[in-house]
């Protein structure tokens, strides 16, 4: 009977065994490479321009879909930006990225600039998850807070985070009910809820690098992780400080593709049989994307995007390419070169265009309601998004400019409280020798105005740097004026501005874009549709500015075809600021100019393209950079100009 009872008990244990080994053999996976393709900070660039360097949708399409076990990822500011995206509050960017094949994109900040409502409506609209952890409505979650895709057989867990400055950089009539949790705090509970579930974790971070604009970057993120929840993060997809990144954090990729879809994130995924990994980080330009080559399904899969695309513009283009008015000069905002948002910096054209619309407005509103009040325009230089192009200005460039879906307002506010507004902006600590202005950062707040005169002191103290405010009539208005009324017209995000929240509310005057397209037309409705606004006005000023009379330009001199052409010796004609015309000698293939301190726009007689060239060097376009950004510190040519 004992020898029975081993004999079974032998048997027991070998069928046990067999089976445990049966199992290991059903559950062991092949080593298997997975590919995350990523983008960030499109901001509504969705199609392909090659001659600006945009990648394009349908071509990352077709990349994605021609790599075995490859995901397609975005990392937030996708449905916001240009006017492809404002024209529907996000709708078409929306039908892109369903064609080209996205599993999962992270809500941005940019995402919350049409309201709760339009996002929501985005968000079911795509046929993929639109993620955040840290975001709630009335105490519950807004959106989805993580996801789980499958490729090789391994389980992928992917978690979005949206930065919680969200609650200050965006308009915070859009935010009612809406909280941004701690982003640490979040991905800890999002981890923990799906690391028994999942082989590996990518962390989709619209955080950026930048800790003076964020708290939280992404880098803080990943070092505040413990060890233990750390180790299942294969990578963190990183967005907003449009910033190239391509680093690692405690061993963790960290990508980022700059802004407007000029390059791509490839994270590799080394998956071995045991489900352990290792990850490495890419970053590809232009070039690269378009040197992959595509197989037969990434043929189709691009051409299904590029379709959707062209769809969606076919759709647009009748609303967007209504001519409203034409430019005898660019009327500048937003980013000229990359590296700069001009309106945060520094006064612009069209930092007074848009004020002046807003005090014109103001002073019907004034009169139709028995208000006798001085009138002020402000805004925002965050609030500028783009430029008047040279040229035809169409309902497009309108939507460009203005694509924050900002409301007008009507205040009444004090001396004092205007004086606190104007400060808000100010983040300048000096001022070099070539007039630069130095800064910590530069500040979306910034106040571009009209009906007045400021003068700040850069190297002030915060909060008391403006010196002087100075009505269009002169009369000059006391830091402490708590009495005097003054309407101001501006958009609903500055009236949060400290300051300006105190003041009373008059009414409001619609939307901003709409606001400004009717200013347009209003100054060319007799005819004359020609709009110059040649050289801002003078309105902010630099106490004790430091700034030599004259500094020194340098423009490149281009080939339209391309190739390197050598243009030094010929005598070309340069217009400055439409009211001085310079023949200049072309040397070592640029042309060197002296000219007084300040903003100007170069246009050359011999260009190719009528594109002029921007300078400043107390914002340093032109002087500190050459990136070419919408627009390139050159002049292009023709080849055969100096035979």
């Amino acid at each position: 009977m004992k020898r029975s009872l081993k004999t079974l008990a032998l048997m027991m244990c070998l069928i046990f065994l067999f089976g445990a080994a049966t199992m290991a053999e059903e559950n062991a996976r092949e080593p298997a490479t997975v590919t995350l393709y990523t983008t960030n900070d499109l901001h509504g660039v969705v199609g392909s321009s090659p001659d600006d360097g945009v990648i394009g949708l349908p071509l990352i399409a077709g990349i994605a879909a021609s790599t075995e076990n490859a995901i397609l990822l975005d990392a937030g500011d996708a449905t916001q930006g240009a006017s492809f995206a404002t024209v529907d509050t996000g709708a078409h960017v929306i039908d892109v990225m369903n064609a080209a094949g996205y599993q999962a994109m992270a809500a941005g900040n940019h995402e919350f600039d049409y309201g709760a409502e339009a996002l929501l409506r985005n968000a079911e609209k795509a046929q993929f998850p639109v993620l955040s952890a840290n975001v709630t409505l009335n105490g519950q979650p807004l959106l989805t807070p993580s996801a789980v895709v499958e490729a090789a057989g391994y389980k992928i867990g992917l978690i979005g985070l949206t930065t919680a400055s969200t609650a200050t950089s965006t308009n915070p009539a859009q935010l009612a009910g809406i909280a941004f949790e701690n982003e640490l705090d979040s991905a800890r509970v999002a981890i923990a809820a799906l690391n028994e579930d999942v082989d590996a974790i990518v962390v989709i971070a619209h955080l950026g690098d930048n800790p003076l604009a964020t708290g939280v970057t992404s880098q803080v993120l990943v070092e505040g992780l413990a060890p233990e929840e750390r180790a299942k993060i294969a990578a963190v997809v990183d967005g907003h400080s449009h910033t190239l990144e391509n680093t690692a954090v405690e061993g963790i990729p960290v990508v980022q593709t700059g802004t407007l879809d000029t390059a791509l994130g490839v994270v590799t995924i080394q998956f071995a049989a045991d489900g352990s990994f290792t990850a490495e980080g890419d970053v590809w330009d232009y070039e690269a994307a378009a040197a992959f080559p595509l197989t037969e399904a990434g043929l189709a899969a691009q051409e299904k995007a590029q379709a959707a695309y062209d769809q969606c513009i076919a759709e647009m283009e009748p609303i967007l390419a209504e001519e409203l008015a034409y430019t005898g000069a660019p009327i500048w905002g937003g980013y000229i070169y990359y590296d700069y948002a001009e309106p945060r910096i520094v006064e612009t054209t069209m930092g007074d265009f848009v004020t002046d619309a807003f005090r014109h407005y103001g002073e019907l509103f004034a009169a139709n309601n028995g208000l006798t009040m001085p009138v002020v325009g402000l805004e925002n230089g965050g609030g500028i998004s783009a430029t008047f192009p040279y040229g035809i200005v169409s309902r497009g460039d309108v939507l460009n400019a203005f694509n924050h879906g900002n409301m007008v307002d009507v205040l009444q506010v004090t001396p004092a409280q205007l004086y606190t507004a104007l400060e808000v902006g100010l983040t300048m600590t000096g001022q070099d020798e070539t007039g630069l202005l130095l800064r910590e950062k530069v500040s979306g707040s910034f106040l571009q105005v009209s009906g007045l005169t400021y003068a700040y002191d850069p190297a002030g103290e915060a909060g008391s740097k403006v010196v002087s405010v100075t009505l269009d009539d002169g009369t000059a208005l006391a830091r402490d004026d708590e009495t005097t009324k003054i309407m101001v017209i501006t958009n609903n995000y500055v009236t949060t501005f400290s300051g300006l929240k105190d003041g009373e509310k008059l009414g409001e005057l619609g939307g901003e874009d709409a606001l400004v397209q009717d200013y347009v037309l209003l100054l060319t409705e007799n005819g004359e549709k020609t709009l110059t606004v040649d050289k801002p006005a003078g309105r902010i000023q630099i106490a004790n500015d430091q700034s030599p009379e004259t500094y020194d330009v340098v423009i490149p001199i281009l080939s339209a075809d391309g190739d390197d052409h050598d243009f030094s010796g010929y005598e070309f004609t340069v217009v400055i600021d439409n009211e001085e015309t310079r023949k200049v000698v072309c040397e070592d293939n640029a042309l060197h100019l002296t000219v007084s301190k300040g903003t100007h726009t170069f246009y050359l007689a011999e260009a190719t393209y009528a594109v002029p060239v921007y300078t400043n060097n107390y914002s340093g376009s032109g002087t500190v950079t050459t990136a070419p950004g919408y627009y390139q510190l050159a002049f292009t040519v023709e080849p055969g100009i100096n035979q």
